[in-house]
């Protein structure tokens, strides 16, 4: 009888193996390839710290290649006040003299003076933080393999730049986004589904089959179309806005929350549900100029963590920067001769990945322009992060705080219309 017990518990331990094994559950390790220096590579040149960089993925990531489509609010309440002056940051451009999609924009309480849409500067604008945080992004993201594209929402949603390995193209069209100017209401779940339309080819995007396919959505309130006419949520909005996202879900197209601001977090069930739904994460932000401190955050190749050692001096990387796409860069101290330079890189699930190669450097020649090119973008972005004011620590301290309060929103959306006319 003791054999028989036995027996049955190895094959119940089999049977719950496979089921894990099928599911994906036990995941392979991540890959991480160094891409350059080449091993064995010798490098002469002035400084003493060496450009390291490569790619690292996990199982889901299959494929090298990356699509993703920023989702922008546009609607009349991101006119409100992000909570900084973006004027400093030189990432978004001056609106004085645009009037925006030839709807009227509200002046002070509301009132359009002489029936004239007043001119006026959203630097320093909710809608100023989407477009600074998108182009932050792109910065960091590789070309390469990966394509970005760029959704707008308010009262329905437009295409304005189909996926595109020229990231010049995306600024430009997030350019237009600040001359236009917000305007309209909240259409969620229409900013979604055209989302989906562009990821799948079935819009105006070519078609990419063993593309990883995600959203990054940014707004600063909640549904408000198409029962609420864009004046007030209904639970019928956010229903159309969760349904799209679960059919984003089974795309395979996760769709990456950042609920931006006092009204976003408010009533945050349908970003909430939205995240939930697809797969992807939910991120709130008290003040929505943090976004800029966050959206760097989200890995969209299953990958949370890199690091860069020079086992030769047991030294790590002195700047490392791991984009949402998983290309990474790093300026790592070297000695003369032989360096055993080893990256680590461990996924969301806890395991991790290797690649180690050797590089023999010699001091003196030229200094290396790639190296202080990195070296300065790496300046720049951390200027641009301690304008806010606020430490990344304490942003993400924040963000947790929220997601903790927001992980069961009410069920009904707040009685009162948006304090900023739509």
């Amino acid at each position: 009888m003791k054999h028989a017990n036995n027996g049955c518990g190895i094959f119940w331990i089999f049977l719950v193996s496979l089921i894990f094994w099928s599911h994906g559950i036990y995941a392979a390790e991540p890959k991480v390839r160094i891409l350059s220096p080449n091993d064995g590579a010798q490098i002469t040149q002035e400084q003493d710290q060496v450009l390291i960089s490569g790619k690292v993925a996990t199982d889901i990531g299959r494929s090298p290649n990356v699509d993703i489509l920023f989702v922008l609010d546009i609607s009349g309440s991101t006119a409100q006040y992000a909570g900084v002056d973006f004027g400093d940051l030189g990432q978004v451009p001056d609106n004085s003299g645009f009037s925006g999609f030839g709807r009227p924009q509200v002046g002070i309480g509301g009132i359009i003076i002489g029936g004239q849409p007043p001119l006026r500067n959203l630097r320093n604008s909710i809608l100023a933080a989407e477009v600074a945080a998108a182009r932050r992004l792109l910065l960091q993201l590789s070309s390469q393999t990966t394509r970005v594209g760029l959704v707008t929402f308010s009262e329905g949603a437009r295409l304005l730049q189909p996926l595109t390995h020229d990231f010049a193209q995306v600024r430009r069209a997030l350019d237009d986004i600040m001359r236009a100017g917000p305007h309209g209401g909240t259409n969620m779940a229409d900013g979604i589904r055209t989302g989906i339309k562009e990821l799948m080819g079935l819009g105006t995007s070519d078609k990419r089959i063993d593309a990883i396919k995600v959203e990054f959505l940014l707004t600063d309130g909640f549904p408000t179309l198409p029962i609420g006419a864009g004046r007030r949520a209904t639970p019928e909005d956010t229903h159309f806005a969760i349904n799209a996202a679960r059919l984003a879900g089974k795309a395979s197209i996760k769709v990456h929350v950042f609920a931006l601001g006092e009204e976003a977090l408010s009533y945050p069930r349908a970003a909430v549900g939205i995240a939930k739904e697809s797969g992807g994460t939910y991120t709130p932000v008290v003040r929505a100029a943090d976004v800029l401190a966050v959206i760097e955050k989200i890995s969209v190749v299953g990958v949370d963590y890199v690091q860069v050692v020079n086992e030769t001096l047991n030294q790590r990387a002195t700047q490392l920067r791991l984009a949402a796409d998983g290309f990474f860069s790093s300026a790592v101290p070297v000695t003369r001769g032989l360096n055993r330079i080893q990256v680590l890189a461990r996924a969301n699930d806890g395991s991790v990945g290797r690649d180690t190669i050797n590089l023999y450097y010699q001091p003196g020649g030229n200094r290396s322009l790639d190296l202080e090119v990195f070296l300065e973008k790496e300046k720049s972005l951390k200027l641009e992060v301690e304008r806010l004011g606020k430490s990344p620590e304490q942003i993400q301290s924040e963000i947790e705080r929220q997601r903790e309060g927001g992980a069961t929103p009410g069920s009904m959306p707040p009685p009162s219309e948006s304090k900023v006319p739509r």
